[in-house]
C-alpha cells in the first residue's frame, strides 16, 4: 500500500507539511483502489466518469530514489548541470525525490484539471485526459528523463479512474514508452 501526500505550504509562510489525501491499495486483478479519502479527494472523484476520467500516477518509491539519485550525482559531475523548467523551475541541482514526484505531477497537471497531492490528476475532461497521457509521453522524450538507466524504470505507472459506480478504483492505463533515440514514432 502506498499513501499520497500533498505538499501544501501554510498560510503563515511554515515550511511545507505533508497531509494525507488518500492511500493507495492494490487489488488482485491488477486494479488499483484509493482508500481514507480525504473530503477534497472524495469531492473530486463524484464527478469521474467514463467520459471525464482521472489519472492516478502510483509511484515506484525506490525507483524514484534511484532515479534521483542518479541524477544527482550526474549533476554533480557536470558543473553546469541545469534542471529542466518542468522541474519546478529552480534549474539547479540537487533536488529530492519529493521535489522530482511533485515536479511531475504538476506538470503532468497542467494539461488536465489539476493535481491533488503528487499523484491524482483531477478533474479531467475527456480531452485533458488525453493531453495528460499526451504530456507523459512527451516527457519521457525529455533529455533528462531518457538519461535514466532502465533499471530505475518505471518510475510510476498510470491508471484510469473513470467508473461511476466504483470511482475510487483505478485500472491500468499504460502510457506508451517513448522510442528509442533516432527511432521515428510516425512513419
Amino acid at each position: 500500500m502506498s499513501r499520497c501526500v500533498d505538499l501544501e505550504a501554510k498560510s503563515d509562510a511554515s515550511p511545507g507539511v505533508e497531509v494525507a489525501e488518500f492511500r493507495v491499495e492494490r487489488l488482485p486483478d491488477g486494479n488499483v483502489k484509493l482508500v481514507s479519502l480525504s473530503p477534497r479527494v472524495q469531492r473530486v472523484l463524484s464527478t469521474v466518469g467514463l467520459d471525464d476520467p482521472a489519472a492516478l500516477l502510483v509511484w515506484d518509491v525506490n525507483n524514484v530514489n534511484s532515479a534521483v539519485a542518479h541524477l544527482n550525482n550526474a549533476a554533480a559531475a557536470n558543473p553546469n548541470a541545469v534542471a529542466p523548467a518542468w522541474l519546478g523551475g529552480r534549474g539547479a541541482f540537487p533536488i529530492t525525490s519529493s521535489e522530482f514526484m511533485q515536479a511531475v505531477a504538476t506538470s503532468v497537471g497542467a494539461q488536465g484539471g489539476g493535481v491533488i497531492g503528487n499523484a491524482l490528476i483531477a478533474p479531467n475532461t475527456y480531452q485533458q485526459y488525453a493531453n495528460v497521457q499526451v504530456f507523459m509521453y512527451s516527457l519521457g522524450q525529455d533529455p533528462l528523463m531518457s538519461s535514466l538507466p532502465a533499471s530505475v524504470l518505471p518510475l510510476a505507472r498510470n491508471f484510469s479512474m473513470g467508473d461511476h459506480t466504483a470511482q475510487t478504483t483505478g485500472s491500468p492505463d499504460p502510457v506508451l514508452a517513448p522510442p528509442p533515440p533516432g527511432v521515428t514514432a510516425i512513419q
